[in-house]
């Protein structure tokens, strides 16, 4: 039989893609939620980081050079000889799921990069299948489907949606659309199945025809992983959310996150032109969090549970004199570790936001450094909470019990 090459297309953002993740080590695939694959990249079994970085070199080679399966089985078992990798399964087997899962998602990562960009011209997306008799009932039942590229749809439905999926979309025009007679379908509420581990413990909550850990759109999460786990985490029952943060932030993970901030910081301070709307994420609330608002603050209904910096506001987060005396350079510089390692959090029921008190950092003459959040801003991909201002309340200030609840932790 003739090697097939049904990746042999190279364009730049597919590229990028795979070459922007980060190597680390599993034991499972699903050890991570499926938005932070992403920007972590894993292989079932891969005992250390280096395997992960050699089996992924591979993967670029291939996707750069337009390489068939053929030739990466050849550089698979070379990486498995110096390694002495023992793995599952067949090499035939292993080799395909790995080729296959990763230069799918590239690609539609990379194509949704080119949708994002042209979506003024063509603002809509049909869903499509390949048509035979292999696509799965689901999936067969959204083929033809259309809906805005902003659309919710595509939030969790954008392909690949599982192993082996080789759904795509096709984007069209208003012009096009009325040319060929097209018009935007009818809503579809997505109904939802909860996901068991071996020992029948429920872990996850996907839509029905989408496989554990690929409800997320592969192009919004390479983008921003954070603010795509974000509105996943928001959204889910509330004795779920535990256990996915859990898995959620790995090594490889929360360096990214660190490293995100360190270099919107330097790009803002170079004088590079920040795109109106564009957040970069510093940090996740805790299921602690999120539960103590869903009881106490019944009210507010968070979108998402990413806390993020926008470009408008990074000039207000700097340290300084005044209300910022007591965030030093150092602890601004660990914003995403200081926002994870809260002594307090609180409610503000005057202003509506939360207020994290970090245990690092020391207390300036005005009290404890504080971090202003509001919930539900608007990100250009998506909601997120929004970090408005880094100052100082005296620990008297928060004890008034008619403006401040305490949410998580404790002030003194």
């Amino acid at each position: 039989m003739a090697d097939v090459q049904p990746f042999a297309v190279r364009f730049g953002e597919a590229i990028d893609y795979l070459q922007g993740k980060l190597p680390e080590a599993s034991l499972a695939w699903d050890s991570l939620a499926g938005p932070v694959h992403a920007k972590v990249f894993t292989v079932a079994g891969a005992t250390s980081a280096d395997l992960a970085a050699d089996i992924q070199g591979a993967l670029q080679e291939a996707l750069t050079n337009g390489s068939t399966i053929t030739q990466f089985r050849k550089d698979f078992d070379k990486i498995v000889a110096a390694r002495g990798w023992t793995y599952k399964g067949s090499r035939g087997w292993r080799t395909a799921v790995i080729f296959d899962t990763n230069m799918r998602s590239a690609h539609m990562a990379g194509r949704w990069a080119q949708i994002e960009a042209n979506k003024e011209q063509r603002p809509f997306l049909q869903y499509r299948t390949a048509g035979d008799a292999r696509v799965r009932p689901q999936h067969r039942a959204w083929d033809g489907k259309i809906f805005p590229v902003d659309d919710g749809f595509w939030h969790t439905h954008y392909p690949p949606n599982g192993w082996g999926c080789r759904c795509t979309v096709r984007s069209y025009g208003a012009a096009e659309m009325a040319r060929k007679g097209l018009e935007v379908s009818k809503p579809i509420k997505p109904q939802m199945r909860s996901v068991t581990d071996r020992d029948g413990v429920v872990t996850d909550r996907v839509p029905v025809g989408i496989d554990p850990g690929w409800d997320h759109n592969v192009g919004q999460s390479w983008i921003d992983p954070e603010l795509a786990l974000g509105r996943k985490l928001a959204a889910l029952p509330r004795e779920l959310r535990g256990p996915l943060v859990d898995k959620t932030i790995s090594p490889a993970f929360e360096a990214a996150m660190n490293e995100g901030w360190k270099s919107f910081r330097a790009d803002v301070a170079a004088g590079k032109a920040p795109i109106s709307g564009q957040a970069q994420a510093v940090g996740l609330l805790d299921s602690a969090t999120l539960d103590a608002l869903a009881s106490r603050v019944p009210t507010l209904a968070v979108e998402s549970s990413t806390v993020a910096v926008f470009d408008a506001q990074l000039a207000a987060l700097q340290a300084g004199d005044g209300a910022a005396a007591a965030w030093s350079v150092e602890l601004v510089d660990q914003l995403p570790s200081a926002l994870r390692n809260y002594r307090a959090v609180l409610w503000d029921a005057v202003d509506e936001r939360l207020v994290v008190v970090p245990q690092a950092g020391q207390a300036g003459p005005g009290g404890l450094p504080v971090a202003i959040i509001k919930a539900n801003a608007r990100t250009a991909v998506g909601p997120a909470l929004s970090v408005e201002s880094l100052g100082q309340v005296t620990p008297a200030e928060l004890g008034n019990a008619g403006r401040y609840r305490v949410l998580v932790g404790r002030v003194r």
